[in-house]
């Protein structure tokens, strides 16, 4: 452009121009929020387990975890000096604990989503993190390393996951055994679905879920009669008892010993299992170990 075309420009046009300009790097910035963030960042509290594994395995230390019942044995060894902080449902830390700690940024679940509200009033930014669904693991490792500028570690820590999945669910045989998946022991059976964490464990595993042929549903469990269980006649339980359990054998047996389920193939050959350390219940970047162990301890396929 010469001088003399640059001059004759209308103001209209160079406002325009300016306008443009100025939109593009806001989109630009927009964009770069996370990563903006992450420069100033570096106080973290990391409520869900997930979070705080991805976290450590991408080199960055939270200065606080949420406490679990059980799933002691799978935590990091890098996380076992970190501040565990009670979580009470549905509302997740204490408030005053959390002023004190003045966390930058909490990765968190949406079991705790009724106290968000209460976390950002104290300037907390509340970022969930805490994946339900297998297909959901890499999509949140992504976002943690956004919200840590950490994309790099993210990348490859998600290609570490994917690779171990890829593993553990190699050569499954065609036969799927019949599996039932109940959570706690009571008059009741309280079936995983599908849709739920141990649910896709499970069928990634090689096993037909036992459901009553009750599909997909929020929350992921269905309560099946004993008349249901023993119709469907699962060929492998497995119980899922609510938070620490001492006595696992004790678990089995109150199973075993259930009349009304007696006649079923699991009963019948001693396929009775219990599940520990949250493994079906919690999401973890153990995700591929997890499926590789229930096929050896479980479903005896690998």
């Amino acid at each position: 452009m010469t001088i003399a075309s640059a001059r004759s420009m209308s103001r209209p046009g160079r406002i325009f121009g300016a306008v443009m300009v100025l939109a593009a790097m806001l989109v630009s910035f927009g964009g770069l929020a996370p990563q903006a963030d992450a420069a100033k960042q570096k106080r973290v509290v990391a409520l869900s387990p997930f979070a705080a594994s991805a976290m450590v395995k991408m080199g960055a230390r939270p200065v606080a975890i949420g406490a679990t019942i059980g799933g002691a044995r799978r935590l990091d060894p890098r996380l076992r000096n970190v501040r565990s902080l009670p979580l009470s449902h549905p509302n997740g830390p204490n408030l005053e604990v959390m002023a004190k700690l003045k966390p930058d940024l909490v990765f968190s679940s949406t079991r705790w989503a009724k106290g968000t509200k209460a976390l950002q009033s104290l300037g907390i930014r509340v970022v969930y993190a805490d994946p339900t669904a297998i297909g959901q693991v890499n999509p949140t490792v992504t976002k943690i390393g956004k919200w840590l500028g950490k994309q790099k570690q993210a990348n490859n820590l998600k290609r570490s996951i994917q690779n171990r999945i890829r593993t553990a669910t190699k050569g499954l045989p065609p036969s799927r055994p019949k599996v039932l998946v109940v959570l706690g022991i009571g008059n009741t059976a309280m079936a995983f679905l599908g849709n739920s964490w141990g649910g896709q464990i499970i069928q990634k595993a090689g096993g037909r879920l036992v459901t009553g042929g009750v599909g997909n549903r929020s929350g992921g469990f269905v309560k099946l009669s004993d008349e249901v269980v023993v119709a469907q006649n699962p060929d492998i339980i497995i119980v899922v008892p609510h938070g620490n359990t001492d006595d696992l054998s004790e678990v089995a047996d109150y199973i075993k010993n259930n009349e009304a389920w007696k006649t079923t193939n699991a009963i019948q050959n001693d396929k009775v299992y219990v599940s520990v350390d949250n493994e079906l219940l919690q999401s973890g970047t153990d995700v591929g170990q997890i499926i590789g162990s229930a096929r050896s301890k479980w479903l005896r396929n690998w």
